[in-house]
Order: structure tokens, then sequence, then C-alpha cells
């Protein structure tokens, strides 16, 4: 038996021990715990848990180095250098609206003179000589005038420019420093024109002499005839308009365009009742007037009258 135990002994020692080229035998370290081999594993890999089993744990060990994912985190600082950057743009439009608001200021300035041109007035009657009634330079024929102003003129003024005709044209001081261009298109074509007082109210003592004056003296005043506007006067008036040098100008033939007359019934009233020196009252402001225009015109000429 003890034999045995010996033979057993040796036995066990053999298993523990290698053979090496030479013979003879080197004692080989027992295999390590589990939790050994826990140890032994990279702190790197440890955080992607890869590490499960002692067979995988050496294997994974040494594929841990090309796994590293901490190289990973420098491009993380990357994208701060771009945040900073965006600021930079962000300043660069708030100074761009600064010029925007200089230009809106000055043009707020241009329409301050258009204002003060268009109230603009003659300040004083013209002079010259002493025109008698509505100073018609062909006292047997009949006399056109057309009063008030109104957006027809300019096709007034080509019909009589066909035919060759001077009218007599009263603008009220308003719409005279309303229609300049107009203005001057009458005066360089030859027409004739006259005062109707500034806003053509009705010329009565009512008003006042200072208002009454004010009307006469702010009317355009181009040549020294007036009419009174509906034909509305007193001694009173009378007095202010003769006191300052003007004929008083009136009219014999009413259209009564201001009623609505169709063209027709204008051409039939002024034709009717035309006579060698008579006065015609149209407006400025109706077809009316325009349509009948040609008819009167060609009417009146065929009997001489014009």
């Amino acid at each position: 038996m003890l034999a045995l135990g010996i033979a057993v002994v040796g036995l066990a020692a053999v298993a523990a021990c290698t053979t090496v080229p030479g013979g003879g035998a080197i004692p080989v370290a027992a295999p390590t715990s589990a939790t050994a081999e826990h140890r032994a594993v990279s702190p790197l890999d440890e955080p992607t848990g890869s590490v499960t089993s002692s067979s995988s744990s050496t294997r994974e060990s040494s594929t841990a180095p090309p796994t590293v994912t901490v190289t990973s985190v420098p491009p993380t600082t990357k994208p701060k250098t771009t945040t900073k950057s965006t600021p930079k743009t962000t300043t660069t439009t708030k100074a761009k609206p600064k010029p925007t608001q200089t230009p809106t200021s000055k043009a707020t300035a241009t329409p301050k003179p258009t204002a003060t041109k268009s109230t603009t007035a003659p300040k004083t009657p013209a002079t010259g000589p002493t025109v008698s009634g509505c100073g018609n330079p062909n006292p047997g024929k009949v006399l056109l005038t057309f009063d008030d102003g109104g957006p027809k003129a300019a096709a007034i003024l080509a019909i009589l420019d066909r035919y060759r005709i001077k009218a007599r044209w009263f603008p009220t001081g308003q719409w005279a420093n309303a229609n300049g261009a107009m203005i001057q298109r009458l005066i360089a074509d030859g027409q004739m024109l006259g005062n109707h007082t500034y806003s053509h109210p009705q010329m009565l003592s009512s008003l006042g002499k200072a208002e009454l004056t004010r009307q006469v003296d702010l009317g355009y005043h181009p040549t020294k005839v007036f009419r009174f506007p509906f034909g509305a006067s007193d001694a009173t008036s009378r007095a202010i308009v003769t006191g300052k040098g003007y004929s008083i100008c009136g009219w014999s033939i009413d259209t009564l365009d201001w009623r609505g007359n169709s063209a027709d019934a204008i051409t039939r009233i002024v034709t009717s009742q035309a006579r060698p020196g008579s006065v015609v009252l149209m407006h400025m402001a109706f077809q009316a007037d325009v349509d009948a225009l040609p008819r009167i015109i060609e009417n009146l000429r065929s009997r001489g009258l014009i």
C-alpha cells in the first residue's frame, strides 16, 4: 500500500510538469481563477461589455487596440470651433439695417416743396389798357367763353385750334394754380383769359369787403376782365372789382350745361339764340360741350357769326 501511494503521488507530480528538450520537467502554473482573468482585460474593453467569458476575454484583449473608440472623441472638439464662428456672422447682419434707415428720411423731405407750389397765386392784378365788356376782339361776332376749369379744357382747346378760333377763358385761381401747364398752353395758343375769383364764391356783400377783395386779388388775372361766379354781384362787389380797373364780362346765352343738358340741347340753344355780339357761356368740365362745340362753330360760321 505504501508503494502504491508513492506511485500515485509520482503520477500527480508528472501531470503538473512539462517536458523540455534535453530531458527533465518544468513545473507549470495552475490556471488562474475567473476573477483573475477579468482583471487581465484591458480597461478600454470594459465599457463595451464584450467580456462575458474566460475564453473570449483573451481574444478580445488581443483585438482591443484596433477598437479603441477614444480616437472618436477629438472630432467633437471641431464642431465647437464652427459654433463659435456662427455668431460672428450674426454680428455682421446687425450692421446691415443701419444704412437702410438713412434713405427713408431723405425721401420724406421731397414732397414738401410740391405742396407750396400748388398753393401759390398771383399777388397783384395785371396792369393794361381798359377793356370794355368781355374784351371781344370782334364785337360783331359771337364770343365763346369757358368757365371755372375742368378735365375737358384740353379737348376744347383742340377743337378751337382746328377751327382757328380764339375764345375767352375764366379759370378760378385755385384751378389755375393746380394746372399751370394748361394755363401756359392757353397763353401760348393766343387764347384770352380773365379773372373768375379764387374759389368761386357768390360775390355778395355778405362775404365782407376783406374777403371780396381777397377773392379778386387771388384770382387768376392776366387781363383786366372779370366775371362774377354764378353771375352773382351787388353794389359792394361791383365797386371793388371796377375799383381795381376790371371790366365786367357777363353772358347773353346760357347753354345750361351745368344742368346736364345733352350735346343736342346745347347746340340748339346756341344756334337759335346767336346774334352779332352774343356771348356764350360754357364750362370746361362737361363732355356735352365738347361734343356740341364743332356743330355750334360750323353753324355760326356758315352764318358769318364767328
